[in-house]
C-alpha cells in the first residue's frame, strides 16, 4: 500500500486515488499553510537575533558610542558606556551627575554650532579589525575601570571583566568644503560583570 501525496489516503500500489477536487484543494491548502506557520516562526527568530546582535554586539557597542560622542543631547549614554555604574553612582550621590552631562551637551552643541556649512558630525563607517583581548589586558581594563570610579568618589571598588576585544574602527564626516574625510580610531569593548558593555577608549597597548 501507498499514500496519496494529495490528500492522504491509502492507495493499493499502480492505482489512481479516487479523491476529489475539493479534498485536493484542501489538503494543499493545509500544506502551504503549515509551511506559512514555519517560515514565519523562523523568520521571526532570526529578526529578534538580528536586532540582538545589531543592538548590543560589539559593533552595536561602538556604534552607540560614536553617535553619543557627537551628539548634543548624548551625555548620559557617553558616560555610561565609558564609565564604571560606580563611578556614575558615586557621582549621583554627590549631586554632581546631571551636572557633569549638561556640561558635556553644551560641550557638544557649542561644537555643533562653530561647525561650517558643509561640516557634519563623525558617523560610524565600518569596523577594521577585532582582536580577543587577553587576560593580562582583562586585569589592566579592571585596573583602568577601578581607577575611574576612585576618580570620581567611589571607595574599593571591585570591577569584574570577564571578556573584551579590542576594535579598531573608522569613522567618516564631511568637512567644510563638503569632502568626506574618514579617521581610523582604536578601542577596547569589555564586558563587565553586572553592568554589561563598556568602552575605554584606548587600544590595549595603552592600558598596561
Amino acid at each position: 500500500m501507498s499514500y496519496c501525496k494529495n490528500c492522504g489516503k491509502k492507495v493499493p500500489l499502480f492505482k489512481k486515488c479516487d479523491c476529489t477536487v475539493t479534498e485536493k484543494t484542501a489538503n494543499n491548502g493545509l500544506k502551504r499553510g503549515f509551511a506559512l506557520i514555519v517560515f514565519l516562526v523562523f523568520f521571526i527568530i532570526g529578526l529578534i537575533l538580528g536586532l540582538n546582535l545589531a543592538g548590543f554586539g560589539t559593533k552595536g557597542t561602538v556604534k552607540k558610542y560614536v553617535k553619543a560622542a557627537s551628539n548634543k543631547k548624548g551625555g548620559k549614554e557617553f558616560y555610561s558606556l565609558t564609565m564604571p555604574d560606580e563611578a556614575i553612582k558615586a557621582l549621583k550621590d554627590m549631586d554632581k551627575y546631571d551636572d557633569k552631562v549638561d556640561a558635556y551637551n553644551d560641550m557638544i552643541k557649542d561644537m555643533i554650532k562653530d561647525m561650517e556649512k558643509k561640516e557634519t558630525v563623525p558617523k560610524f563607517d565600518k569596523i577594521l579589525r577585532e582582536k580577543k583581548l587577553k587576560n593580562v589586558d582583562l586585569r589592566n581594563a579592571e585596573d583602568y575601570l577601578e581607577k575611574i570610579a576612585e576618580k570620581y568618589g567611589a571607595e574599593s571598588p571591585e570591577i569584574k571583566v570577564s571578556r573584551g576585544t579590542e576594535v579598531r574602527f573608522r569613522t567618516k564626516k564631511k568637512d567644510e568644503y563638503g569632502d568626506y574625510k574618514h579617521e581610523k580610531i582604536t578601542v577596547c569593548v569589555v564586558n563587565v560583570k553586572g553592568e554589561g558593555r563598556k568602552i575605554i577608549p584606548m587600544g590595549a597597548d595603552a592600558l598596561g
